[in-house]
């Protein structure tokens, strides 16, 4: 939490100063000359309260942490009243089931009486070691010793009822017979897996299933544990005010990552939906492998109103510090990075997915030394309002657009390669690293600010299939060219200070390739209509580890699966975090952009179309000739592997290992391997790939109507090691 930024403070009308606060200025001393605008700490609004008041607050947190002390299904009233119907119900019907029980315990006990007078055990176990002849006589011997026990057994019980009855009345017998009956009722008790269950009617309920044997049986029904096995509550279930709050040890060898992945078989057999389940995994120290952290949401967390953004009353940015994204199912705040990074936002129409992409555009506009690209792939009015501080601004996708689109980032990228250039000669103290800092990109002189190129509807322009040279009818097109300055600056423009933010509707890798989409480290599906739509977004290999954009909502406009950023939340590699983004109306976004476009021009940073110079100066002929290579290079070089599929790759080699035989050798069909061992046939050739097996082209394979996609048992052996 930040400090509140005030000098001092009223408390029983005595003003206290907070210490390193300066003394205000006397009326006689002039005001201090303002400087450079820097960034200031944000502020916390507050309010004095009364003794009453306090008191009353102080009152309920001790009910809520005695509240928290009681077992789960008492610490709501909903839960609650489940508990006391479920104990109504169980007092009303005990008359009928404790005979049954007694019953059922009976039969139980008969079972093992025989069982030991036959001696079962010695029985299955001589003949289990083929030795049943050798040991007859002595089983035989056994059982009539087991005879006799039990006929004296049974005599001298019913000698000691008669003699009892006769002399103390049948008060004894009836506390003894009672006795047995409450042995025979625990022993007949209803078990997990007890047949008799027939179908009622009603619904089943959370507030028992937070109960620790109820949990149990939860993760049993969802196959995440064996019959055996069971669970360690590291922290008892806990109401937080919005839903149940747990912390779990699975058994032995059984892995958090498999749960995560089974995340709709544990809600259903939780009764609750998915979008109300939060399970992670528990890292650092206090955590392991096989420990999770599960919420449990009351209601629907995402069906609430979303929040206004921080942004809309900001006075102005920092770009260097994450931006305001939104808010997990819990309530806790999720920051985006734009530094360093580049974003992908992916999508069906209509759910959010320009808003999405106006938050970090809206933060970059408010900063006054961040230069602004805009190109509106849909050309309507959602991006306007960024017109009065961009120093490009294109709208629409027609061939001209496209074209000024190339020029601009013709001149991007001119501009990556010259930043390195005089990076290198700068000197250590001002560039350790070999890239930009916050003081060089605030600084005019080195003319190296960070630079957004925000691109909504992208595929409209990479799908544009127009020769880029008309007098080439048959030469490079216009979106391929685009594609390739798009992936030379994801790939070396953010150490420069530059970063992407490209949204689509279109994810599929037709549209967006490999090389591209392997560049953008920061992902964010949106509902998708498809599992292999949403991996195309956030990675191959997600939607095996549970992260799966498909099973959104359609409702919950503005929710996805955000992958790759840190903020507030602590985001574990490879591990994507459903966030409700916050909501940013173009209302909002005109107001914060004339903000930012007075802040440029007080700060003397206002460029390019906003600053009414539209006119693209051309390429030095020498700087184009090394863009050219460069940019050539960078796009038909080895296609990227996508850091989360690096993961999976042990356990595809372990699962190839067991499935190829030693006298299979040749060829055999991808798709054929693939299922094999249970994987999709898209994902296992990019496992394949990553783990250097050659990809071989298309053959015709008996059985096969066409030419299909084949790999060589061989090679896959030699990347085995074997």
């Amino acid at each position: 939490m930040t400090r509140p930024s005030l000098e001092a403070q009223d408390v029983g009308g005595e003003i206290i100063p907070f210490p390193n606060s300066a003394p205000p200025a006397s009326a006689d001393e002039p005001a201090p000359a303002a400087g450079p605008m820097q960034p200031f700490p944000e502020a916390l609004d507050g309010e004095l309260i009364t003794e009453a008041e306090y008191e009353r607050s102080r009152a309920y947190r001790l009910a809520e942490s005695a509240r928290s002390k009681l077992p789960a299904q008492w610490q709501t009233a909903e839960s609650a009243r489940q508990a006391g119907a479920e104990l109504a119900g169980r007092a009303v019907t005990l008359p009928v089931r404790y005979p049954l029980a007694v019953g059922r315990g009976l039969a139980v006990s008969a079972r093992a009486w025989w069982a030991w007078v036959r001696v079962a055990d010695f029985y299955e176990a001589s003949r289990a070691a083929d030795r049943l002849a050798d040991k007859w006589q002595e089983i035989a011997a056994v059982r009539r010793r087991r005879n006799v026990m039990s006929l004296a057994g049974g005599g001298t019980a019913g000698l000691a009822g008669l003699i009892t009855d006769l002399t103390a009345g049948s008060v004894p017998l009836l506390i003894a017979g009672g006795a047995v009956s409450v042995v025979l009722a625990v022993a007949g008790r209803r078990k997990d897996g007890a047949g008799g269950r027939t179908t009622r009617l009603g619904s089943r309920s959370l507030a028992w299933l937070m109960n620790g044997d109820h949990l149990v049986v939860a993760f049993r029904d969802a196959k995440l544990i064996g019959k055996d096995e069971s669970l360690m509550l590291v922290k008892a279930p806990r109401h937080d005010g919005t839903g149940w709050a747990l912390t779990i040890d699975l058994p032995p060898s059984r892995k958090a990552s498999d749960v995560i992945g089974k995340r709709e078989a544990l809600a259903s057999a939780l009764a609750v939906d998915e979008v109300r389940l939060i399970v992670e995994r528990v890292r650092g120290d206090d955590g392991h492998a096989g420990r999770l952290a599960l919420w449990v949401g009351d209601a629907d967390p995402y069906a609430a109103d979303p929040i206004p953004s921080p942004l809309a009353t900001a006075s102005s940015w920092d770009l260097w510090r994450p931006v305001p994204f939104g808010t997990t199912a819990r309530g806790a705040s999720v920051n985006l990075p734009v530094v360093w990074t580049s974003l992908l936002i992916g999508a069906i129409p209509r759910q959010g997915k320009t808003f999405v992409a106006r938050l970090p555009l809206t933060a970059a506009a408010l900063d006054p030394h961040v230069r602004l690209i805009i190109a509106d792939g849909k050309g309507g009015k959602d991006f306007r309002p960024f017109e009065q501080v961009a120093h490009r601004f294109i709208r629409g996708s027609r061939e001209s657009d496209a074209r000024r689109l190339i020029a601009v980032l013709e001149e991007c990228a001119a501009d990556v390669a010259d930043r390195f250039d005089r990076l290198s000669e700068m000197d250590d103290e001002l560039c350790p690293e070999s890239k930009v800092t916050p003081e060089i990109t605030r600084d005019p002189a080195h003319r190296m600010p960070l630079t957004v190129i925000g691109i909504d509807e992208v595929q409209n322009f990479l799908s544009l299939d127009v020769p880029l040279d008309l007098d080439n009818p048959k030469g490079k097109k216009v979106g391929a060219r685009i594609c390739e300055l798009l992936t030379y600056i994801a790939k070396t423009g953010p150490a420069a200070g530059y970063s992407l933010i490209l949204a689509t509707q279109k994810p599929d890798a037709q549209v967006i390739p490999d090389g591209l989409r392997g560049q953008l480290g920061t992902r964010f599906a949106l509902k998708v209509m498809t599992y292999q739509a949403s991996e195309t977004i956030l990675g191959a290999g997600t939607y095996k580890a549970g992260m799966d954009a498909s099973k959104l909502m359609t409702s919950h406009k503005g929710v996805g699966l955000l992958l790759g950023a840190d903020g507030e939340t602590e985001l574990s590699a490879g591990d994507a975090v459903t966030v409700r983004t916050h909501l940013l109306h173009i209302a909002a976004i005109r107001v914060a952009c004339e903000r930012g476009r007075a802040l440029r021009e007080q700060a003397g940073t206002l460029t390019g179309d906003a600053a009414g110079a539209h006119d693209l100066a051309d390429l030095d002929p020498t700087v184009a000739a090394r863009l050219a290579d460069e940019v050539t290079a960078t796009a038909t070089g080895p296609e990227p592997v996508d850091a989360e599929l690096l993961h999976e790759l042990p356990e595809v080699l372990e699962l190839l290992a067991d499935v190829l035989g030693d006298e299979e050798h040749g060829v055999v069909p991808t798709g054929e391997l693939a299922e094999r061992i249970g994987w999709d046939v898209k994902t296992f050739g990019e496992a394949l790939r990553a783990a250097g097996v050659p990809k071989l082209p298309k053959r015709r394979m008996p059985g096969y109507d066409n030419a299909v996609a084949v790999v060589d048992v061989d090679a896959i052996r030699a990347a085995l090691g074997g």
